[in-house]
């Protein structure tokens, strides 16, 4: 009887220890994910940065022409 209470704590415990096992690998999962949206983020924020300063630029060398 001993023996057989103790093989289910044993049991128990590591079913428990498992479940807490997957939660933390679906944590740490998702980071690399988190990690590679905010770094396509970033470059797609600096595309557009990088975008309207260059045409900010060429406007500013364009020659204004003059119509009569």
């Amino acid at each position: 009887m001993f023996k057989s209470l103790l093989l289910f704590a044993m049991l128990a415990t590591t079913f428990t220890a498992c479940e807490k096992q997957k939660d933390a690998s679906t944590e740490v999962g998702a980071i690399p994910k988190q990690i590679l949206d905010k770094a396509k983020t970033d470059i797609n924020n600096a595309s557009e940065l990088a975008s309207k300063q260059l045409q900010d630029v060429e406007n500013i060398d364009a020659p204004e022409i003059e119509r009569p």
